[in-house]
């Protein structure tokens, strides 16, 4: 018999695990989002890109995200998150074909569609926190935008942060917490 009290973290879990190979060098190589070998036919790095990270900091730094969003938000887990969050992948791997990235790396944008989805759970569940936590998302994602503050971070995980992929992912958090919640209602 599975513990019911097991099943939000699943996910989180799944994903980590997922994260912690795809930085095994040989694989890291076949799944980062890299232009050039997207466009040569090498489709699947679109989702895998999110997979994968510059280096252990940035590895360390989006882990440390996801504890911290399963730990705020993980009540809301208990919902299927892979197709969500494969979503999330695939918009922001498609939205990078908008950017001059020519290779990207890491799982931030999956971090921001994951505090998004909860963020809507929380309002939808009359949560006064959420509202709060989605304005500062959102007051967050420009000063993204704007550059502000992002040299520590690029310093760290030695790339450009991609606030495009920020976006992207917020997004598809929303729009799939919206839907799941209306499902639930009917």
């Amino acid at each position: 018999m599975q513990d019911p009290t097991l099943a939000p973290i699943k996910p989180v879990i799944t994903l980590a695990i997922i994260i912690v190979i795809a930085q095994i060098p040989d694989i890291h190589q076949f799944m980062v989002w890299d232009r050039a070998e997207i466009e040569a036919g090498q489709w699947w790095r679109i989702i895998t890109g999110n997979l994968t990270h510059t280096n252990i900091k940035h590895l360390v730094i989006n882990l440390a995200g996801l504890a911290a969003l399963y730990a705020l938000h993980g009540r809301h887990y208990d919902e299927p998150l892979m197709m969500p969050i494969a979503g999330m992948m695939l918009m922001i791997g498609l939205v990078m074909f908008l950017t001059p990235f020519d290779w990207y790396a890491g799982l931030s944008g999956v971090l921001y569609g994951l505090f998004a989805w909860g963020c809507v759970k929380d309002i939808t569940n009359k949560f006064p926190p959420g509202k709060l936590l989605l304005a500062g998302l959102v007051i967050k994602l420009i000063f993204d935008s704007a550059n502000v503050g992002m040299g520590i971070t690029e310093t760290l995980i030695e790339a450009n942060v991609a606030h495009q992929a920020h976006w992207a992912g917020t997004l598809v958090g929303v729009v799939c917490a919206i839907f799941s919640s209306r499902k639930k209602k009917t």
